[in-house]
């Protein structure tokens, strides 16, 4: 009895992983997206980033249009404190401007190599897409990010203990 189970176990083992396979070819065909329209995405994120790069908002110029240390008034309290806001929203729109135009690159970079995998991508672009990803890591700050707040209010809001 036990040598007849054997095949058994065997064709129905065999009948499920080519039923997963076939699932997951399903899936995948889901996902498939043509070249075409990927470069088309790639021409629209391009031109973004030229548009954002030729704007009073790119972070070179941003930089330029910074008012001078006492231009608000000197010797009271309220004009060094508005100045040193000024001076932070300004760093921070400055980061802000470098973060996009870093995001819009890699997103172009994503598109371009989506055609043909990472291994089929050249050097230069794997370190560009790496340098990126690596910034906005050491730049993201969860204090600012409103996904993890909410879920910080949410966790503290949930009832505590057994009901």
């Amino acid at each position: 009895m036990a040598e007849n189970a054997g095949p058994d176990l065997f064709s129905a083992l065999a009948a499920s992983a080519n039923g997963a396979a076939a699932a997951i070819r399903a899936q995948a065909k889901r996902f498939e997206v043509d070249f075409e329209t990927l470069s088309g995405y790639k021409k629209v994120v391009d031109g973004l980033l030229k548009e954002l790069n030729e704007s009073q908002a790119d972070d070179k110029k941003l930089a330029h249009g910074t008012l001078p240390k006492g231009a608000l008034g000197k010797g009271f309290a309220e004009a060094e404190a508005l100045f040193t806001t000024y001076q932070t929203v300004q760093t921070q729109l400055e980061n802000l401007s470098k973060g996009l135009a870093a995001q819009i690159e890699g997103l172009g970079i994503a598109i371009q190599t989506s055609g043909k995998g990472f291994g089929e991508i050249d050097e230069e672009q794997r370190r560009r897409m790496a340098m990126i990803a690596k910034q906005a890591k050491h730049d993201y700050n969860p204090d600012l990010d409103p996904l993890v707040q909410q879920q910080k209010k949410d966790e503290a809001n949930k009832p505590k203990g057994k009901i």
